[in-house]
């Protein structure tokens, strides 16, 4: 079956009977997603020296976060009927919910350094792969299709990252994904205003035509 994806602001009358443009059911979970990112990059910034058991648990709070983030929005999707993005559909629940699970590993299971980066590593991995594919898929047809491409990306260099600097402890690994977290706020910041800005403006276009002639 062909994809089907509304127009941002949900095509026909049925989205202007709800009164709410597509993007207004996106702005909130990215914010919430920018606002865990730059709280975790700016925890890892200013902590020169993080012992292995904090560190396993700021890095919960980064999975965590950003896995709650993924769930909001998929039910925030749910609640669209105008918005239908096929199979993949489910996909930010499925990863989000992988994200929550790592998170809950890596603060309660991972005992040594060597568990510390395999979990956390294996679970951006993960999740940031299949974000990116996800991103691929609806880049340029979905209003976070370029945002899920460029976290997916920057997720994976982070799970890489940390395998690579795993024998220079715990401040190099959590600067790693730290570093890649300012640029997942940073863009999911930019991204949330835009989006709340644009629905903003596509609500007083629907109920005032006449200014946009």
């Amino acid at each position: 079956m062909p994809q089907q994806i509304s127009a941002p602001h949900g095509g026909q009358d049925r989205g202007r009977s709800r009164g709410a443009d597509v993007r207004h059911d996106l702005w909130g979970p990215t914010l919430l997603r920018a606002v865990v990112a730059l709280i975790f990059a700016a925890v890892t910034v200013f902590w020169q020296e993080p012992s292995l058991g904090a560190g396993r648990w700021v890095m919960a709070f980064f999975l965590v976060g950003t896995g709650v983030s993924a769930i909001f929005l998929q039910l925030r999707l749910n609640r669209r009927e105008d918005v239908d993005l096929g199979p993949s559909r489910n996909i930010p629940q499925s990863y989000g919910v992988l994200y929550v699970l790592g998170g809950v590993l890596t603060a309660v299971v991972a005992s040594s350094d060597w568990l510390f980066v395999l979990f956390s590593a294996v679970i951006l991995g993960l999740c940031g792969i299949t974000e990116l594919v996800l991103g691929m898929r609806f880049r340029g047809q979905f209003p976070l299709g370029r945002d899920w491409t460029l976290c997916g990306v920057v997720t994976v260099f982070a799970a890489m990252g940390m395998v690579l600097v795993e024998t220079l402890g715990t401040k190099a690994e959590l600067g790693v994904v730290g570093g890649a977290a300012i640029i997942v706020g940073v863009t999911q910041l930019i991204a949330a205003l835009s989006l709340r800005h644009d629905a903003r403006a596509a609500d007083k276009a629907l109920t005032d035509p006449g200014r946009t002639a």
